[in-house]
């Protein structure tokens, strides 16, 4: 997943402005692994990187908790 970082127009997505902060792709388009490895590059025209790649938070796996055996005395 990436995020963005500078504004920019997307012209392989019918010109979609990509606002910083927010995901991409925009709901609804396709990611191009490539594309997007490229936009994370400075850009050698304006300088700077469109994208920042973000690492996806996987759930954590919970275990079922331990069963806790209590014994009772006869005292």
């Amino acid at each position: 997943m990436y995020k963005v970082i500078n504004r920019f127009k997307e012209n392989q997505h019918d010109d979609h402005i990509y606002e910083v902060g927010k995901p991409y792709p925009a709901e609804g388009k396709k990611l191009v692994k490539s594309r997007a490895e490229y936009l994370t590059k400075v850009h050698p025209k304006y300088g700077v990187a469109f994208l920042q790649e973000i690492e996806e938070k996987k759930p954590a796996v919970k275990s079922a908790p331990k069963k806790v055996t209590v014994e009772k005395s006869d005292e």
